[in-house]
């Protein structure tokens, strides 16, 4: 099978990214007129805000929108993320997708808090591996580098109840999470990439900048003027990838790429792979105009996931062993363990299933593959996508080629007044849905069940219902105040963001306890008082419980902390620098 090779910019070479071409690939006819790939509406632009905020219909198309725009064709030399406005992805299905070569979160929230660099020019650039036997220079997944340590632990946890996820061959399904330009812009600008200057926000004197909505100059200050393609709010994306089998690689029915996983303990082992990896689901996490107290939501996921249907070579969905087999679907909560042996669901997580993820230090070798640890798949009743999606799916999919006519929608979340779920602590901030989960991502987490936080949609509780608000509602930035409700301390609701992103930020000060840049006797005093705890709060080193290594690095830290604040801003590149920059690459 022949493999697509275009050219890719990545660090300081050109060196050439591979993705595979859908074997059955149908092309769109030319011209597309009120299509998803028409010109004239210029769909390689992510759109900003729905075009009717009251209907879930434009809600739907909204979505289907971002999604055709994060998949049409990256610019060859161009700017991270630029799509190439003379390539049409009804024509060239097997294009490299823009958001491929957006910001990783890896690469903006560094050790120590440090200045990740500009969206063209980042201090670590997209992750790359090249075998010293000269095999092909693909992209490194779970390292930022060859010299850094692999970190594959939290490339295959889920979020909250932190297990993998194993598919039928028993091989692991790997995420990847991306920010768009107008995120990375606000980040860097603020410097939040940085812990010590989210709390510094929040101390006398300190004020905390919000996220973009448009991506317009007005959104940042000073003003930053980004290309129109980068004109939208804060965008956060969760990717789900699945080790493909020779059928389904052959079948066209996935978006693939070939990869390496930086699997091994050590980070002077080689990588594992190269691996052709297909795309099972897409989570969407978007700042709007209209959405400032709920932000908007999307996931999509591979309409083979879960569902035998006409076509799929297998004759098997790709997490349960389909409807004839001893443990068919559907199962409890959403999965059974251990292949046929069924294993039953235990969401309390005392046992192993879902499956244990492994300790650090001992991770396995994700290339290999263990059918009797396979999780078995299905999805909750409750989350039945509705009409009025089904049908926008239906209009997108008739449109599109293969591999994208394969992907579906499976629901959004808006607000709507007086709909049937409200985010706390403000029992009037209400969404349209109470139940929205992808399985590839949340696949344990599928009924609320899991977690103890208070609800608020209606007069009667509903604790197994869970959507991506109820997870989201804690988030906030670092040093935020909060408010009590039902038990549980929320963000002060002018602080609710709803992304855990600005809390995976490290700081260049970590020994500084109490915010107040200066390590002192205070922080020694915090420190004493908290000797023991497995608060990452006070765990200075990184490592549990607090103890002697983070008292030497605290008196190895004393006195003013370093200057935190972020470089000033770079001006935008002219296009004849851009394309020098291209070429010197």
């Amino acid at each position: 099978m022949s493999v697509f090779h275009p050219f890719a910019r990545f660090g300081q070479s050109a060196v050439a990214l591979a993705f595979i071409p859908a074997a059955m690939a149908v092309a769109a006819s030319e011209g597309d007129e009120g299509g998803p790939c028409d010109p004239a509406t210029k769909p390689w632009i992510y759109p900003t805000d729905a075009v009717d905020t009251d209907d879930p219909v434009s809600w739907a198309r909204f979505a289907w929108d971002g999604f055709v725009a994060l998949h049409w064709p990256q610019l060859e030399g161009g700017s991270p993320g630029e799509p190439d406005t003379t390539a049409s992805l009804c024509d060239e299905p097997r294009g490299r997708p823009a958001y491929l070569q957006w910001m990783q979160k890896a690469q903006l929230l560094l050790p120590g808090g440090a200045y990740p660099g500009t969206w063209d020019e980042p201090t670590y650039s997209t992750p790359m591996y090249t075998p010293s036997d000269g095999g092909p220079t693909l992209p490194l997944l779970g390292a930022l580098s060859k010299t850094t340590a692999p970190n594959l632990v939290d490339e295959f946890d889920e979020a909250f109840s932190h297990r993998p996820l194993l598919d039928q061959n028993g091989r692991y399904v790997l995420f990847q999470i991306f920010l768009n330009r107008s995120e990375f812009e606000y980040i860097r600008q603020n410097g939040y990439y940085d812990a010590a200057n989210q709390y510094a926000a929040f101390q006398p004197g300190g004020e905390f900048a919000g996220f973009p909505k448009t991506g317009k100059p007005s959104d940042f200050d000073p003003p930053v003027v980004l290309p129109d393609w980068a004109q939208q709010g804060a965008i956060e994306l969760k990717a789900s990838w699945k080790q493909l089998d020779e059928v389904e690689i052959a079948s066209g029915r996935f978006f693939m790429q070939d990869v390496y996983y930086a699997s091994n303990i050590s980070a002077a082992d080689p990588p594992c792979g190269p691996v052709t990896v297909g795309l099972v689901g897409l989570h969407v996490l978007q700042l709007t105009p209209s959405t400032s107290a709920t932000w908007f939501w999307a996931t999509f996921e591979h309409v083979d996931n879960v569902d035998l249907l006409p076509g799929n070579l297998n004759g098997v969905p790709s997490f349960n062993p389909g409807p004839d087999a001893t443990c068919p679907p559907p199962y409890d909560n959403g999965y059974s363990c251990n292949g046929e042996i069924c294993t039953p669901s235990d969401p309390s997580g005392a046992t192993d299933c879902p499956p244990f993820a492994p300790e650090g230090g001992v991770l396995p070798n994700v290339c290999d593959a263990d059918p009797a640890r396979a999780v078995n798949v299905s999805r909750v009743p409750e989350m039945t996508t509705p009409d009025d999606v089904e049908s926008v799916n239906e209009e997108y999919r008739s449109r599109l080629p293969a591999p994208w006519s394969h992907y579906r929608l499976l629901n959004t979340i808006q607000p709507e007044d007086g709909g049937p779920a409200c985010i706390p602590p403000r029992e009037g901030n209400t969404v349209n849905t109470t139940y929205l989960t992808n399985v590839t991502m949340e696949t344990y987490t599928q009924y609320y069940q899991f977690i103890s936080l208070p609800k608020c949609d209606g007069t009667e509780a509903t604790p197994r219902s869970m959507n991506c608000t109820d997870c989201h509602a804690v988030a906030r930035p670092l040093g935020a105040p909060t408010v009590e409700y039902g038990g549980v301390e929320f963000p002060d609701p002018q602080y609710q963001i709803f992304t855990f992103l600005l809390n995976n930020a490290r700081s260049s000060c970590p020994a500084d306890l109490n915010h107040d840049r200066v390590v002192d006797a205070a922080d020694l005093g915090i420190l004493t008082a908290n000797w023991g705890s497995e608060d990452r709060a006070y765990r200075i080193d990184g490592s549990g419980p607090v103890g002697g290594g983070d008292l030497g690095m605290l008196i190895a830290s004393w006195g003013p902390c370093p200057s935190s604040a972020p470089p000033a801003a770079p001006r935008e590149a002219s296009g004849f620098q851009r394309l020098a920059r291209s070429v010197r690459r």
